[in-house]
């Protein structure tokens, strides 16, 4: 083992590793005696495409199934059988048309053109009765709303209009009702929703009525059990956790839990509950950093968990033919396809992603805990610096990773992205600052009112922690985050001196111009995290890194999408000129063709490898890329 100064480490873990070997499932759905799983692939300029078990890809080029409601998306195809035959019916990226095609077919267009100057989006597709049944979000002349519809050949169907915000459609198993949530602004999903429940009459949605939640209660995922009775996840106790109302209206909590069952809904069709064909519930729960697999028996409210490996998964469960599904990972497996049997609780796996090089290169993360000044935890997830060749020759440079939302959580799991840059010798550490999921309401209430304060403070308190444990350089401290992720680098950057270097992708700079000039998802997002605009305008310019950058002393690196619809270009441009015009050194990429969040290989190899360039020329090492 040679002793070699950290971040000069020679590693198999290259950028176009990551662009190559980071291919993304999300979603799978039982069809008829199959299985379907969808798949992103940086290496085809980020296109999504379906697999099938049986049959391989069902989308060739240039076919995309990615839905541009809310901006993030979420499951944009469906599967389902009609005369006898399998179909697939998707969203495609390019127009946000429905499309459907038999399995090995061609797509055919379902859903109309829009009218001249709008455009119509969908997501969220069930086929029920001839028609597909899903959310349609339209934009037209500024104005942005959404509705449930009924498309098919005939044109598009109108069933509710009622709300500004729809997620998670389902059909009753006897097709005489139907569920869904609804919220309207300025809340978020994850602040509070209704659920409402409508008959089915003639394929039309009759007297729809609130049967659970409101503004400050958090109801997801709902899902019909046996009898009508409505299963749904709620943070009623603190935690999100199983409920359910019955067909005459009576609440039951069928588990009381410390733990959260549920998961931000950032995009559409997230699932981590399902009901059983007999009666069961299926779910998953469990600390960030050791999920479970849980069946529960409804009637008792008793669970039990399922034997396996896996500490993480996924967000999205299928059930079908007694088996279900869902992606699966830990400190040690990559991402993996599962299957269950209901019966006996086998886990096998259907797929698992092979790792690209020796796993002795992969870094194992736990959860570490800090403390604040006032007492409360702050909780972090530590990737050591591993590789099998080296030893440091000195303490290892620590970088920094603030996670996006600000509302979700970093997990316990084998990440090449981590890997990169801690095969390379260099620490990471993922900070589930205070807002963070994962912990309880009231843990993610604390950034309420408190974005740029709380997020900020958490980050500096996490890496004191590391510094005064011995663990690493405290001259070396570096920082990245993407989005709200960026908004705390640069917020960290002009309000503290603890950092050697920091990289923004495309972070938000100016929370009044945020507010201004983002998309209608997030538009209010910031009253319940900064507070009301115009009412609160200096407190949003007083928490605007941009307002402090006469502070930045810190070099620093700037990634931006060119179409990026939720935290526009300008925002990267304002701290790009500010280093211009500061002397401070910089480095400032703009791609073309990317939004908010990077897919494309060649923009994922060029933003790693200028940023661990960048590093090493800031703290004094060379990289070998």
């Amino acid at each position: 083992m040679t002793s070699l100064k950290p971040g000069s480490w020679p590693s198999p873990i290259t950028a176009s590793l990551l662009a190559t070997a980071g291919n993304r499932n999300a979603n799978m759905q039982v069809v008829g005696d199959d299985l379907w799983w969808d798949e992103r692939r940086p290496s085809e300029a980020g296109r999504t495409l379906v697999i099938s078990k049986k049959h391989g890809d069902l989308l060739a080029p240039p076919w995309n199934a990615a839905s541009g409601v809310h901006e993030y998306g979420g499951i944009s195809w469906h599967g389902f059988i009609k005369d006898g035959a399998a179909h697939l019916a998707f969203v495609n990226k390019a127009d946000q048309r429905i499309y459907v095609a038999q399995v090995g077919g061609e797509p055919i267009a379902l859903s109309p053109e829009p009218p001249a100057g709008e455009e119509h989006r969908y997501i969220e597709l069930s086929f029920i009765n001839g028609e597909i049944w899903c959310i349609r979000e339209r934009h037209a002349a500024g104005e942005v709303t959404r509705a449930l519809v009924a498309v098919s050949e005939s044109g598009v169907r109108v069933l509710d209009e009622s709300s500004h915000f729809y997620g998670h459609p389902r059909l009753s198993k006897d097709g005489t009702r139907f569920a869904w949530i609804c919220w309207e602004h300025p809340q978020m999903p994850w602040d509070g929703t209704e659920v409402k429940v409508a008959s089915v009459v003639d394929g039309h949605l009759v007297e729809p009525k609130i049967v659970a939640g409101s503004v400050a209660e958090s109801c997801l995922n709902p899902e019909w059990g046996v009898d009508n009775e409505l299963f749904f996840i709620s943070d009623k106790s603190g935690w999100w956790n199983l409920w359910s109302v019955t067909a005459a209206g009576r609440m039951r909590h069928i588990i009381d839990d410390a733990s959260e069952w549920g998961l931000p809904l950032w995009q559409l069709g997230m699932k981590s509950m399902i009901t059983l064909d007999d009666g069961r519930i299926f779910a998953v729960h469990g600390a960030v950093d050791n999920q479970k697999l849980i069946i529960v028996d409804p009637v008792t409210g008793i669970g039990k968990d399922v034997d396996c490996e896996f500490n993480t998964f996924g967000e999205s469960l299928e059930q079908g033919n007694g088996k279900a599904y869902i992606f699966a990972s830990s400190p040690s497996e990559k991402s993996s396809l599962i299957e269950i049997d209901l019966k006996t609780g086998a886990v096998i796996t259907v797929f698992a992603k092979s790792l690209p090089v020796d796993s002795a290169y992969f870094s194992k993360p736990y959860q570490i805990t800090a403390v604040r000044p006032d007492g409360c935890p702050v909780y972090g997830i530590f990737y050591p610096p591993t590789n099998p060749e080296c030893e440091p020759s000195e303490k290892p440079p620590l970088l920094v990773m603030v996670h996006g939302g600000p509302t979700a959580h970093e997990a316990a799991v084998i990440s090449l992205e981590h890997s990169y840059f801690t095969s390379r010798g260099i620490a990471v550490v993922e900070v589930n600052y205070g807002g963070s999921t994962g912990y309880g309401r009231e843990y993610r209430n604390l950034l309420r009112g408190a974005w740029g304060v709380v997020d900020r403070e958490d980050v500096i308190v996490m890496v004191d922690h590391l510094i005064n444990a011995g663990e690493v350089d405290g001259s070396k401290i570096l920082i990245r985050g993407g989005s709200a992720g960026g908004f705390t680098v640069l917020n960290v950057l002009v309000n503290s001196n603890r950092f050697a270097a920091g990289a923004s992708y495309y972070g938000v700079a100016d929370c009044t111009a945020l507010a201004l000039d983002t998309h209608d998802f997030e538009s209010r997002y910031l009253d319940s995290m900064i507070g009301a605009y115009p009412e609160e305008a200096e407190l949003y310019k007083e928490r605007s890194p941009l307002t402090h950058s006469q502070n930045l002393t810190s070099p620093l690196i700037i990634f931006q999408g060119l179409e990026d619809k939720v935290v526009p270009p300008a925002q990267s441009e304002a701290f790009r000129d500010v280093c211009v015009a500061k002397g401070i050194k910089h480095k400032y990429f703009e791609f073309e063709g990317e939004g908010h969040g990077f897919r494309k290989a060649s923009s994922i190899i060029t933003a790693h490898e200028e940023e661990l360039n960048f590093f090493g020329e800031v703290i004094g090492f060379t990289p070998l890329l």
